[in-house]
């Protein structure tokens, strides 16, 4: 008994230096070693949360304005005449034919239809016969013609101000084609688009690799 007190005795401090306690109190036996403090955020702390907060929002807002309005909008219409164009130089690519795009200006829709396939004709072509003679190899198939294999309609929010192909207008004719081939190479196409906001974009046809390219400036527009 007498070692522990001992033990306690040098835990505790004298009345005079404690707080505000007389010698006839007796000694002042407080907690062992120092009182965790409340602390509160600092300013800094709170500038530094909404900075990150404010960063965050201003990333995500175009995001979000996208997946819900986004569908409507100029940048959409240009998305869809440049997946129209990547359709039909990939029929005509893949399947050896000539695809045209036909393009509806007053109605704002885009068809992809595959031509007839570029048959070797039989006069050319080599002869393999059987053993016996006969001809062994099954005849090819026929590519389907007229039928859209990709069609699109462009937002009711944008017209098609201008529509060049070949270096001919075709803004005010109610059908206009644009050819691709099986060699990678395409008609001439200039088409301009104008928004409900006059946002307006120029796309065009590269006719040596008959990929489509956007011009967002109208001083660099391409002419019809």
């Amino acid at each position: 008994m007498k070692a522990r007190a001992r033990i306690r005795s040098q835990h505790c401090l004298p009345a005079e230096r404690s707080t505000g306690r007389s010698a006839a109190d007796g000694p002042f036996c407080g907690a062992r070693g120092p009182r965790p403090s409340s602390r509160a955020f600092t300013l800094i702390e709170i500038m530094v949360v909404v900075a990150i907060i404010a960063i965050v929002m201003t990333i995500g807002i175009p995001f979000l304005k996208y997946t819900f309005v986004g569908g409507e909008g100029i940048d959409k219409a240009v998305r869809d005449v440049k997946e129209a164009c990547s359709h039909a130089r990939a029929n005509a690519i893949l399947n050896g034919v000539e695809a045209d795009l036909v393009i509806r200006p007053f109605d704002k829709r885009l068809e992809v239809v595959p031509g007839a396939s570029l048959r070797v004709p039989e006069k050319d072509r080599l002869s393999s016969p059987s053993v016996s003679g006969e001809e062994w190899r099954l005849p090819e198939p026929a590519a389907p013609i007229g039928a859209a294999v990709f069609t699109v309609k462009l937002s009711a929010k944008v017209m098609i101000q201008g529509l060049g192909v070949n270096g001919e207008d075709w803004t005010e004719d109610e059908v206009a084609r644009v050819r691709f081939y099986p060699n990678g190479t395409s008609d001439e196409m200039s088409m301009v688009l104008i928004s409900d906001k006059m946002e307006q974009r120029n796309v065009w046809l590269e006719v040596v690799t008959a990929l489509a390219d956007v011009e967002t400036d109208p001083r660099n527009f391409k002419a019809r």
